[in-house]
Formats: structure tokens, C-alpha cells, sequence
């Protein structure tokens, strides 16, 4: 293993990024705070509230501090639902969104679609009716069989449209289905169980889930109305690993993203009944599940091979070193995993942002067991093996995360975690 040594520190002859600081001090700092309101309606969020990312009203504020020419594009490689792109494009900047979720990007097109053309709202009266589902339907790992042949009725229909008249019927389908399957869900908000009995599978008559997503819809094109106009183009969202960016070398001028933290949250679960709407089986086809950064999945190129920084050095020995079970084999592989996934997607980041770009990274530290895992240190240190120089870094404590639900991992010792603002400048 190639081990690079550098420290991740705070450049105190580095300017302030500017704007922040005045900002910061002129709207009171929870003005700024990436951390979303528990009950987030800025941005369209709350369209289909999705897990992680960082506040709307927040983005816009670091976007329109900084000093970018007009015709700037900003780029976030992990966009989930699109939140900086649609603020990006509020500011009146392109924006190019990359995720390898389809569905959080149904959801990011339909938010930056929303503040530019009029909702295209999908008539039950439109969707077909067939005599028969198609065989293994995911769908029936929570409802009985007519159920999810109505559903899937919907989705092909949906899937024969452009993504312009789709997005808010996809979205409609999103929470409907989400609705009838609240059951199904846990104590930790990104696992899904499924019915381990027929008696536990959902029954909907195909009016009555006509009615809900078109009541849906309904709810979708009130919220889109009440948004604002602006005269801009909807950002480019775009389905690719952020290991691969389809984005020119040099074209990008700020990057604003929250890469998945080192917490073992598997993104495919978490949106496994959407995946399956889409006709993806997670149970089935782990091609997704295991490509997304973070998942709980091993592939096969678990060596420690690339390059990496100190701080990431350290970390992978204290959970190999660990004494509870599986350290230094799965868990092990896990970090590696998530370390290469890291170093790839800065790689690129490096590639396609022009010289004196800005990176800005939301990135929280957690644990394993009781070793921290200080991301916002390691991912510093790796840029800065990358030719990039820290700007400013500004931590805001954590008072809830997966871990307090986690009754096993509750017995070792830890203290307060941050998530923390990390801003970067490219030599």
C-alpha cells in the first residue's frame, strides 16, 4: 500500500472565501447552517423529502457569497435530489447534477423544472389497464398482486413519456406508494423491511390508487405554483458515478456537494420501493446497490491499492486494530471501500474544476465503535495531496445521528460529532 503523508490544516494566510464571513456575521450564524429545518419547505423540498443533503436557503446563500462570473457552472457529482443545482440556478449560474440514484435525479428534475415551465399533470384515464403483471414484479415484496399490477401499470406509462411531462407523475407515484408501505418502515429511516406473509401485503382496488395519485399530483401542482418563476434554464441532471463524470476537463467553476459520509447508510435500501418502480430489484440485481458510495456491499477490489493520505491511514488501522467482531475483516473491506470511492470522486473533482475553482464539501464526522471517523479532516488532507488549498472550514455540531439509534453501538464511548463546511480553492 502507497502511503502519502501531508497534514490537513487550517492556511491562516489563505483569504476567507468571500462574502462568508459578512454573511455569517450579518444574518446570525443558524441563518447559514447546512443542516435542513426538521419541516423544509424552501426549494420545493419537501416535494419528496429525501434523506441527506444540506438546506436550500443555505446553498444560495454560499453561492451567492462567492465572487463568479455570470456565465459560471457549478457542479455537484453526489446531487441526490438536486438541491444545489436548484440553487445554482436561482442564482443565475448552469448547474450540472450527477447522481447515480435514477431516482433521486426524477426527483432533482422535477425541482429545477418546477421554477421555469407549468406542472404536466398524468390522467388515470391516460394509463392503460393490462391483463397480466410480468413475473417476479418487485413490487410484490409489499403488495398483493392487482395492487402492484395497477402500480406498474402507471410506471410503463410513465417510462414511454419525456422526462419533462414525467417527472411530477413519478414523483406522485413516489409518495403514494411510500404512503401505503409506511408500515413497512423502521426506527432507522434508511431500512426497509418487506412482507414476510401474504396477510401483510398491501391490498389497493385500482380506483382507489388512481385517486391517491392523482390527489397527489394535486398536492405536487399547488406547491410548483406557489413557487416563483425565473428566467433561467433547468439545470443538466445527469445518471453516472461520480468515480466517471460525463463532464469536460476544466469546465467547472464551483462544486458544492455532501458526498455519502462514512456511516454505513445503504441509499439503494432507503429508496428500494421507488428503485422498484423504476423495475429495479435490489433484492435480485445488487448491480446499483453495490455501485453507490457507502453501501453495506463488498465488491471485489477491497485492496488497499491507491494512494492515501495519512489521517485515512490511520483510520483504517484503528478499525482493522479494533477488538469487536469482523474489524479487520468485513468492516475492514467496508472503509477501504468507502476510502477508494472517496479518493476517485476527488480525483475527478480535481479533473473538471478550472484552476481556481472552489470546492465546497458538507461532510460530517461519525464513529466506528468508539474510533472516530473525521471525515472533514480526511477529505481536507486528500484534496490537498490533489493540488488544493483550504480556504476555511466551518464545523456545526451534530446533536442526532444514525448511531443514538443504534442500540448495539450505544454501549462504546463517544463524544459530539460535526458536520462541517469545507472549502477548498484548486491551485
Amino acid at each position: 500500500m502507497k502511503k502519502i503523508a501531508a497534514t490537513a490544516t487550517q492556511r491562516a494566510d489563505q483569504p476567507e472565501l468571500p462574502g462568508v464571513a459578512a454573511l455569517d456575521r450579518g444574518r446570525g450564524r443558524s441563518a447559514l447552517s447546512p443542516k435542513r429545518p426538521s419541516e423544509d419547505t424552501s426549494g420545493l423540498a419537501d416535494v419528496f423529502p429525501y434523506y441527506a443533503g444540506f438546506a436550500y436557503d443555505w446553498a444560495r446563500a454560499l453561492l451567492a457569497a462567492q465572487e463568479l462570473p455570470t456565465n459560471a457552472v457549478i457542479l455537484d457529482p453526489w446531487n441526490g435530489s438536486g438541491t444545489t443545482t436548484l440553487a445554482a440556478q436561482h442564482e443565475g449560474y448552469r448547474a450540472i447534477g450527477i447522481d447515480r440514484n435514477p431516482v433521486a435525479n426524477i426527483v432533482a428534475r422535477l425541482r429545477v423544472a418546477s421554477f421555469t415551465q407549468s406542472p404536466f399533470l398524468t390522467e388515470h384515464a391516460s394509463v392503460p389497464n393490462r391483463a397480466t403483471s410480468p413475473a417476479a414484479d418487485p413490487l410484490t415484496a409489499w403488495f398483493n398482486e392487482p395492487s402492484a399490477l395497477r402500480i406498474r401499470d402507471w410506471a410503463e406509462h410513465l417510462s414511454t413519456l419525456p422526462s419533462e411531462k414525467s417527472a411530477l407523475a413519478y414523483v406522485a407515484l413516489f409518495r403514494t406508494v411510500r404512503s401505503l408501505t409506511r408500515s413497512f418502515e423502521g426506527s432507522n429511516p434508511t431500512w426497509v423491511k418487506r412482507a414476510k406473509s401474504e396477510e401483510e401485503l398491501v391490498q389497493i382496488d385500482a380506483s382507489s390508487f388512481d385517486a391517491a395519485v392523482e390527489q397527489e399530483q394535486e398536492f405536487l401542482a399547488r406547491r410548483i405554483c406557489e413557487a416563483p418563476r425565473i428566467p433561467s434554464t433547468p439545470a443538466q441532471i445527469a445518471t453516472a458515478d461520480s468515480s466517471n463524470l460525463p463532464v469536460a476537463t476544466s469546465s467547472i467553476d464551483s462544486i458544492l456537494t455532501s458526498p455519502p459520509y462514512l456511516t454505513r447508510i445503504d441509499y439503494a435500501v432507503a429508496y428500494t420501493r421507488e428503485l422498484a418502480l423504476l423495475g429495479v430489484d435490489i433484492s435480485q440485481d445488487r448491480t446499483l446497490r453495490s455501485a453507490l458510495m457507502g453501501t453495506t456491499l463488498i465488491r471485489g477490489d477491497t485492496y488497499a491499492d491507491f494512494p492515501m493520505g495519512s489521517i485515512a491511514e490511520s483510520l483504517l488501522s484503528d478499525v482493522s486494530s479494533h477488538s469487536s467482531k469482523a474489524s479487520n475483516g468485513y468492516y475492514r473491506k467496508q472503509t477501504i471501500q468507502y476510502l477508494k470511492d472517496l479518493s476517485q470522486g476527488l480525483d475527478e473533482a480535481t479533473r473538471v474544476v478550472k484552476p481556481g475553482g472552489y470546492l465546497h464539501l458538507v461532510v460530517q464526522d461519525s464513529f466506528y465503535k468508539d474510533v472516530p471517523v473525521k471525515l472533514a479532516d480526511i477529505c481536507i488532507e486528500e484534496a490537498e495531496l490533489r493540488g488544493w488549498t483550504l480556504v476555511q472550514r466551518d464545523p456545526y455540531p451534530v446533536r442526532r445521528t444514525l448511531t443514538s439509534l443504534n442500540k448495539a453501538a450505544r454501549r462504546y464511548k463517544k463524544s459530539e460529532v460535526a458536520e462541517t463546511v469545507v472549502t477548498l480553492r484548486k491551485a
